[in-house]
């Protein structure tokens, strides 16, 4: 098991990473195409995932 980085400035800077990674996957909800639509879907339970992971 990896040690956790404590530092405020890798908190924020993985919050904004997140932040962004979830509009991307709401632009691709919202796209419309089946596909993508699904790949909106895994992208963003992949993202929300990665987040309980790192609190």
């Amino acid at each position: 098991m990896e040690p956790k980085d404590v530092s405020k400035k890798h908190f924020y800077i993985s919050l904004v990473k997140s932040l962004i990674r979830i509009a991307a996957s709401i632009a691709l909800i919202i796209s419309g195409i089946p596909y993508v639509v699904m790949a909106g879907w895994l992208l963003g339970i992949a993202e929300v995932l990665g987040i309980a992971e790192e609190l």
